[in-house]
């Protein structure tokens, strides 16, 4: 194995580059005086130490975007959880050739742009639309954009909750099931006793990949509701703070920070739950 280590050195760099310097400075911004970065003009006598942008933490706009993120990404996550567990018990217990062409049919649309995704879907929840046109009804949330928001997210991430839970019901071994129903247990039996206890470790991985993505993003918030600031979620307030104002890159470098807390924290509970990486895709 050490003869192949020499392989990872091109690897190495690019993280230290493109990871590792960035995220030395959003260290910088957010315990410091220093506001804006420039290669040219940047000197540490510049530098100052400072705990004064953790105020801003405690504003009423961070707690309720905070708030407003976590609730819709749960409520996103346990609707993509009830719609995706009976989808994929459904594809492990088909046959082959039927099997791997609904599997295709969840990854296909993961090939397409993800803004054009959200556009589409954000487009069909409006009263002149696609569904307007051609079948003669719609299905208008525009006055309902705290739905369309979990709505969309539900459909978007979905196949981040069915893969996973897929994974680990494809490799129960069904001489168990068959021997819970010797003893005596019929299939609902048998699902709550052996099927889903087995699959905890599927669905763990599949409320992480889902929930992550859409409490943290600012894409589907931006789109569904036109940067309405009465919905704004973490993920726009972010962004909203890097290219607003130069001066704001201090804030913005410490609500980053805490979101990638937050996401190396649910990896190593993934890598706790899932030690061998079976479900992660």
């Amino acid at each position: 194995m050490k003869t192949f280590k020499k392989f990872s050195l091109p690897y190495f760099v690019w993280m230290l580059i493109f990871t590792g310097i960035p995220l030395l400075m959003m260290l910088i911004f957010a315990i410091s005086t220093v506001e804006s970065f420039s290669p040219y003009t940047f000197s540490f006598k510049d530098f100052a130490f400072s705990l004064e942008h953790f105020t801003y933490l405690g504003s009423s706009v961070f707690y309720k975007a905070l708030f407003r993120s976590l609730f819709y990404a749960l409520i996103a996550t346990l609707c993509s959880f009830i719609i995706g567990y009976p989808i994929a018990l459904i594809i492990s217990k088909m046959k082959s050739k039927y099997k791997f062409l609904l599997l295709l049919l969840f990854i296909l649309p993961m090939w397409t742009n993800m803004l054009l995704r959200i556009q589409t879907i954000n487009n069909l929840l409006k009263a002149n639309s696609f569904l307007s046109n051609t079948f003669g009804f719609s299905i208008d949330l525009s006055n309902f954009k705290s739905l369309k928001i979990i709505i969309v997210m539900t459909i978007v991430y979905l196949p981040f909750m069915i893969f996973p839970i897929y994974t680990v019901l494809e490799k129960i071994d069904s001489s168990l099931l068959e021997a819970s129903e010797d003893l005596g247990a019929n299939k609902i039996k048998s699902f709550f006793k052996i099927t889903f206890p087995m699959s905890l470790k599927g669905v763990f991985s599949g409320f992480t990949m889902v929930f992550l993505p859409a409490a943290m993003g600012f894409t589907i918030p931006q789109i569904v509701t036109d940067g309405d600031p009465a919905y704004a979620m973490v993920g726009q307030l972010i962004e909203r703070q890097f290219m607003n104002s130069t001066t704001a890159y201090n804030i913005g470098s410490l609500m980053s920070l805490i979101i990638i807390i937050f996401v190396l924290g649910s990896l190593y509970l993934i890598s706790k739950v899932d030690e061998k990486g079976e479900t992660l895709l």
